[in-house]
């Protein structure tokens, strides 16, 4: 493979330097991209600064320290805080392609354990060059990947138009038991794990995980685990514990067997996916409530308080707006 410099595909920009708090947090403002791995760096929104002009949309941001090498297409004009840099093309190059070139950055993270920066050695990086660059990624646009996306989240074949849920209205909180039954996972140590799907019989045995797509720790034999272990897909379940990862909740895409770091909540009553996705963005949004090592776990989760019934107003959503509110709520919990 051609690899390329860093510094010979994009112009390297130092980021702004600023501190949040000198800044003006306001509703809609200029985005304020900081050193984290979680929505696109963007950690708040702030008034635009006298004098200093933002990066323009489009360019690339990456961390040099905090979570170094995150990086991410900004898709509005911002500014930066500090080790933060601003790769903009020297060439033209499509959204699904940045996008690319993000994905061969991230994986570079590795290379920085134990708190090595990337300061000095991002420029000299290698990377693919455009050559290189999959024909499918040239050929694809940001509105296919939202398409794609959208359509994997259907499950079970279900229609968007014809998954509405009731019309039930009211304000009640009750707890999560009321909603759900609770039922927990399999210890790693009774199950035999493969790294590789084997067969069809082999499925995800899932981890807690801060992103869906990384939850799957292994493939376990499902012909060898218990009944009352095997979930379906299209099944609302809890991350209980790892660290940073815990409460994140989300809905299976395949059957699955969870680990005992895992709570599937099976609904009291009947649910539509739109509802189960509803709850699973309530229930994430109750993170702040375990930190320094609290756990949702037992009692803990079980209590948790829960809308009794979905606003109705998500019944005339389509699944991408869904989505899009799943992602805006999903930021302000962890702002």
């Amino acid at each position: 493979m051609q690899l390329k410099k860093v510094k010979d595909l994009f112009d390297i920009q130092f980021g702004n330097g600023f501190e949040l708090n000198a800044l003006t947090p306001v509703r809609q403002g200029i985005n304020f991209v900081a050193r984290g791995m979680k929505d696109n760096g963007i950690t708040a929104r702030v008034e635009k600064v006298i004098g200093v002009l933002p990066f323009e949309a489009g360019a690339i941001t990456v961390a040099a320290s905090g979570s170094v090498m995150e990086s991410f297409l900004q898709p509005e004009p911002f500014y930066t805080s500090y080790h933060v840099f601003v790769l903009t093309p020297k060439v033209e190059m499509s959204d699904a392609v940045k996008l690319y070139y993000c994905m061969c950055l991230r994986a570079n993270k590795y290379k920085y354990s134990y708190g090595r920066q990337a300061n000095e050695t991002l420029p000299d990086l290698l990377i693919p060059s455009i050559e290189e660059i999959p024909d499918y990624v040239k050929g694809i646009s940001l509105t296919d990947i939202e398409k794609r996306l959208v359509d994997s989240a259907k499950i079970d074949g279900i229609d968007d138009k014809a998954d509405i849920c009731s019309d039930k209205i009211g304000d009640e909180l009750v707890p999560l038991s009321a909603l759900f039954e609770l039922h927990n996972g399999i210890s790693s140590d009774k199950v035999l794990r493969s790294k590789r799907r084997l067969s069809e019989n082999w499925i995800p045995f899932i981890r807690p995980s801060y992103r869906q797509t990384t939850s799957i720790d292994a493939f376990v034999n499902k012909t060898l685990i218990p009944s009352d272990k095997l979930f379906p897909k299209g099944t609302l379940y809890v991350s209980t514990d790892g660290q940073g990862s815990h409460t994140y909740s989300y809905i299976s895409t395949e059957e699955f067997v969870p680990n005992s770091n895992i709570c599937v909540l099976i609904p009291k009553r009947e649910m539509c996916l739109r509802e189960k996705l509803f709850y699973a963005m309530c229930i994430t949004r109750n993170r702040f409530k375990f930190s320094y090592g609290r756990k949702p776990k037992g009692t803990k989760l079980s209590t948790i308080l829960l809308p009794k019934c979905i606003p109705t107003y998500f019944n005339n959503l389509d699944l991408t707006s869904f989505y899009t509110i799943h992602n805006y709520i999903k930021k302000g919990n962890e702002a």
